[in-house]
């Protein structure tokens, strides 16, 4: 009765693989030792490029997958809503500002999967223009962000589907 009203089992655990994403976006050694930016925009940069570690893995899988990395976006925009409305920003502005967030991530998502499907030098660049906004910090640090994500992007392709949508995962190549 009412199994219209039910969340897909599939979808159960979008809110845990969200916490999964945010809380290795939050490891203090991106804003201290890789200089990104301490602040909303510096957070929302680092937060999308693991939202895209999650959904490059998941795009070539049937469905279920697709439906999950849907619902994720979703989570993830909903909580954008809400902090913004927390930090104070205007009921009639936070719609726009969203809205704005989400053609950001997707221009993201979509410059990343061509980066990391290229060579180095336009991984370099996507990393320069969407993490550092243009900034070009010490070199180093540059290189030690793409190392961590080609090797998340490398861990996560070992680990079964089933794992990341049953929130089973980690992120466990060293920054």
């Amino acid at each position: 009765m009412f199994s219209f009203l039910k969340r897909d089992n599939s979808l159960n655990n979008v809110d845990k693989v969200y916490g999964i994403v945010v809380n290795q976006s939050r490891n203090p050694i991106f804003y201290t030792e890789l200089s990104i930016p301490d602040n909303i925009d510096g957070r929302f940069d680092i937060l999308g490029l693991h939202m895209f570690f999650i959904f490059s893995r998941l795009k070539n899988e049937e469905k279920t997958a697709a439906d999950f990395s849907q619902s994720l976006f979703d989570t993830m925009f909903i909580d954008m809503d809400q902090s913004l409305r927390e930090m104070g920003v205007g009921d009639l502005s936070v719609g726009k500002r969203v809205k704005d967030m989400g053609k950001a991530l997707l221009g993201r998502i979509e410059a990343y999967d061509k980066a990391f499907s290229a060579d180095y030098d336009d991984i370099q660049a996507a990393i320069i223009r969407n993490i550092y906004r243009g900034d070009v910090p010490d070199l180093q640090q540059i290189r030690r962000l793409i190392k961590y994500s080609q090797g998340t992007i490398e861990n996560l392709a070992v680990i079964q589907k089933k794992e990341i949508l049953d929130a089973n995962f980690s992120f466990t190549h060293a920054i």
